[in-house]
């Protein structure tokens, strides 16, 4: 008789212990999925900086004037992350992301720095400070939805300005 009192007094405690367990379970994987998508993003953001400046660098010419040098990174960004046939086209939206160049004529001008943006610059510079944005929204909204800006900058250096000026 003790037996079945003692069984008695358990009855649904293994349904508790599954909806609590079922609960912690459900959030944390809500967690994983939202952690693994903010470093997809962050990912994206150096990619769209590392292969806009690789595109740029490579198919900038001596000829080019300083307008259309800086005209490339726009250009060639645009590209990058307009592209339909890429996986971030469906996953991450084109038009969340910015990109802004800095441009300084002497690694004094940089370290003071003492830039001219991408809008006026009429000049060959030496340094480029290129930085990509983007507008983080969570995927899941469990705590709030403010967006963050995730942010990533790269600095060129410039060699082959003015190469052609020196003849």
């Amino acid at each position: 008789m003790a037996l079945m009192t003692k069984w008695k007094k358990q009855m649904g405690s293994t349904s508790v212990e599954f909806a609590l367990a079922g609960l912690t379970l459900m959030f944390a994987t809500f967690a994983i999925f939202e952690s693994c998508y903010q470093i997809y993003v962050v990912n994206m953001t150096e990619f769209a900086l590392r292969e806009t400046i690789r595109n740029t660098k490579v198919d900038q010419g001596i000829d080019d004037t300083p307008e259309k040098l800086n005209e490339h990174y726009e250009t060639y960004f645009r590209q990058l992350i307009m592209d339909n046939n890429k996986i971030w086209h469906f996953l991450m939206d084109g038009d969340k992301f910015t990109i802004e160049g800095k441009y300084y004529q002497s690694y004094d001008d940089f370290v003071a720095g003492v830039g001219h943006t991408s809008q006026g610059v009429g000049f060959y510079y030496d340094l480029a400070e290129i930085t990509v944005e983007y507008e983080y929204e969570p995927m899941i909204e469990l705590v709030s939805s403010d967006t963050v800006k995730i942010s990533r900058t790269m600095v060129l250096n410039l060699e082959h300005q003015g190469w052609g000026e020196d003849e």
